[in-house]
């Protein structure tokens, strides 16, 4: 199937009575993208029927999902059997991933069913042991797990879940991990009266930050997560929000549905972001199905990435934004109604790719009042793709579009670099035999001893997969990552850089070296060195010396100002992806291609150095003084939406980002609560050498967001004359 496509009637199988007497039959299915024509009949002797499969993608997201079916007759051994179903993205090359995720049974996560007594069976009330799970897992001190599991079920709830402690106080550091989105859902009871009032709306589920204010909101929302899973309004609700969200510096929504099964789709928002401060933050594969709005976003911080986004059947907006900063890529929408509010001046926008169907005459698929970047977008049914700053463009579709002001200091192109871009390779070992823990050969999860040795013999044993099950880890010497293994699965684990061989500031060494293997390797969801009370100061936390591809996925890095997160050596040039990862500094120091999405640097330091390597990043936040990037040596840079938050004072001489003789465009906004040049912003956005000429781009010559600044789209001049060695693209399995 493809995504957005219609019901399918497909041949199934012949049911066939090679008995004396005629016998009643049902077939069914526990998935309801999948049902039977006929489903149920009587056979008489001798007789056949054909049954035909109807499938039909409406509402899921791209994925390969499972049903499994079970024939009934009277008198005889119910028969199973499975149906796959395989929904292709609309977008060409996203890849497709296996909705069913495969967890070892000693991973440490906390299993509301197996530990707290939840039901999961669409019928018990199971708020109260919900709740007292999370409550009994955020932010729990020391070593305790901080991933809460749902196998799969309905899980049905009465009033909202909230992210506070067992003493009722707002919490962080929360992970909601389910089974399979497709089976796992968490679904509010219809008709439910607290749920009934649109204006003053009430979510099902509250995340919150620690320290911060009455209602939850503040700036330290660390490490919230939602995986794999639904969140389901019920029927009946037209004042309840699926998920009202906060998360910063590294959190995410990775493969989540948020959803009314009300069938006029009732229901005030599916992702609700208007308390402070949400973001940065990453949504990957989310879909949002009916609600007056799918997405609501408020506040100027800290900015949300978005890749992989369905809307679909929201009744006022799609997206609707105000004040913040969103870069989205690959944006699916089906609605009558606008895909797109960018509501007011100070809101950026950055659009790559979209495909915004089944619109209505009446509106324009995009209306923008603010900053908007868009690029490949096509829509359909609509009066036209784009109403932006009182003006209709005509034509149903972008190419490219930038609402300005472009700005170049040589004469540059007014338009982005438009690097090609690869796709984060996604890979899973669904057999449980090639997974291996590192507690099995010895590793302490109390942090009490080095576990460098057991971690060592777990990566050398052959297993695709090494994981952490939830815990901290010493780690005393280098890990060399090679041979056959894929995946270090850290399951919200901390690694922490200890003794002697990290202390050295002048010769910092490496904890994890990347060495040749057979395919790329993934880090997910693991703290390196952060939240640690005798951090290492001498660390590369990760140092790549190979041409295998690397992904780090969900990480927080942390550790002294002389901490490196990342750095290449000359042979490192395997292709770098990054998704949803708060560290600093990130060294390429040799040609190499680099793809973040949501990165979140943050000090006073340099936070990434370019030499020579090809960089595109979708979604940048960063934190400090330091100049944010520096590209030279022929490098390449593309930073597609973001917000910079100086904070702290800043000499003049200090560029926000540095191009010197490479190639770079820039679309990004300035967060400053202080009056210009007052040390709390740069005076220079963009410092460029090419050839010799320097010049500079002073914060005054760009339109001001508040006390800040508004680089709609900031193109860099001509390319050096040898241009930086093209890499070859990464191999992904």
């Amino acid at each position: 199937m493809t995504q957005g496509g219609e019901a399918l009637h497909s041949s199934g199988f012949t049911v066939q009575n090679s008995g004396k007497e005629a016998i009643p039959w049902t077939v069914s299915s526990d998935q309801a993208w999948l049902k039977f024509e006929p489903a149920s009949g009587s056979l008489a002797s001798h007789a056949t029927a054909s049954v035909s499969l109807v499938i039909d993608p409406r509402g899921f997201s791209p994925g390969i999902y499972v049903a499994g079916v079970k024939m009934g007759a009277r008198g005889l051994l119910p028969r199973t059997f499975e149906v796959t179903m395989t929904e292709q993205s609309a977008f060409a090359g996203d890849p497709i991933t296996n909705v069913q995720r495969t967890f070892p049974p000693d991973s440490g996560m906390i299993n509301v069913k197996s530990q707290y007594g939840a039901k999961g069976d669409g019928v018990t009330d199971d708020t109260a042991t919900i709740q007292r799970a999370i409550s009994a897992t955020v932010h729990h001190p020391g070593m305790g797990p901080r991933i809460v599991y749902f196998p799969a079920g309905t899980y049905l709830v009465s009033r909202p879940l909230l992210e506070t402690d067992l003493a009722s106080r707002w919490s962080s550091l929360l992970t909601l991990q389910g089974e399979n989105r497709a089976t796992t859902a968490i679904q509010l009871t219809d008709n439910n009266p607290a749920f009934q009032n649109a204006q003053v709306p009430s979510a099902v589920l509250y995340f919150a930050s620690q320290n911060g204010r009455a209602n939850g909101a503040g700036n330290s929302a660390f490490d919230n997560n939602i995986f794999d899973l639904t969140i389901d309004v019920g029927r009946s609700n037209p004042g309840a929000v699926a998920v009202d969200y906060l998360g910063n510096n590294a959190c995410a929504l990775r493969n989540v549905t948020l959803q009314s099964s009300d069938p006029n789709h009732a229901g005030a928002v599916g992702l609700s972001m208007l308390r402070y401060a949400v973001g940065p933050c990453f949504l990957k594969n989310v879909l949002i199905n009916g609600f007056d709005y799918g997405v609501r976003v408020s506040n100027n911080e800290y900015s949300v990435t978005f890749e992989g986004l369905t809307l679909l059947n929201q009744r006022l907006f799609g997206i609707y934004n105000a004040n913040n900063v969103l870069s989205i890529r690959h944006l699916f929408s089906t609605n009558r109604v606008p895909a797109i509010q960018n509501q007011n001046p100070a809101g950026l926008i950055t659009l790559i790719g979209a495909i915004l169907r089944g619109g209505s005459s009446e509106y324009s698929a995009i209306q923008n009042q603010g900053t908007l970047y868009a690029r490949d977008v096509s829509s359909a049914g609509y009066a036209s793709a784009l109403h932006s700053n009182g003006s209709v463009h005509p034509g149903s579709s972008i190419t490219e579009y930038d609402s300005g002001p472009v700005v170049t200091q040589f004469g540059g192109q007014s338009s982005s670099l438009n690097l090609a871009m690869e796709e984060t390779p996604c890979f899973e070992d669904p057999k449980l035999v090639n997974w291996k823990s590192v507690i099995s050969y010895g590793a302490d999860p109390g942090g009490m001893s080095d576990s460098s040795s057991a971690i060592q013999a777990a990566i050398d044993s052959g297993a695709t997969t090494v994981y952490f099950p939830t815990g901290v880890y010493l780690i005393r010497r280098t890990i060399l990552v090679r041979g056959k293994v894929r995946v270090l699965e850290g399951f919200d684990s901390s690694l922490n850089p200890s003794g002697p061989l990290f202390q050295d500031v002048s010769n910092p060494a490496p904890l994890f070296k990347i060495e040749a293997g057979e395919v790329e390797i993934s880090f997910n969801h693991m703290r390196m060195g952060a939240y640690y009370a005798n951090p290492a100061p001498a660390v590369v936390t990760i140092q790549q010396d190979s041409a295998r591809p690397l992904v780090l996925r969900d990480l927080t890095v942390g550790g002294p100002p002389s901490t490196i997160a990342y750095q290449n050596t000359s042979r490192g040039t395997g292709t770098l992806f990054v998704e949803n990862v708060a560290a600093r500094p990130w060294q390429i120091l040799f040609p190499q291609k680099v793809f973040a999405r949501q990165i979140n640097p943050e000090g006073n330091m340099t936070k990434i150095i370019n030499k020579g390597g090809v960089l595109w990043i979708l979604g940048l936040k960063t934190e400090g003084a330091g100049t944010n990037i520096d590209t030279l040596q022929g490098g390449a840079t593309e930073v597609l939406g973001g917000l910079i938050y100086p904070v702290w004072n800043i000499s003049d001489d200090r560029a926000n980002m540095i191009v010197s003789d490479s190639r770079a465009s820039f679309i990004f906004a300035v967060s400053s609560y202080k009056p210009a040049f007052a040390g709390r912003n740069f005076k220079y956005q963009v410092a460029e050498t090419q050839r010799g000429v320097s010049k500079s781009l002073p914060t005054a010559a760009l339109p001001a967001r508040g006390f800040g600044a508004m680089v709609a789209l900031y193109s860099s001049g001509n390319a050096p004359a040898e241009p930086a060695k093209e890499l070859p693209p990464a191999s992904s399995h």
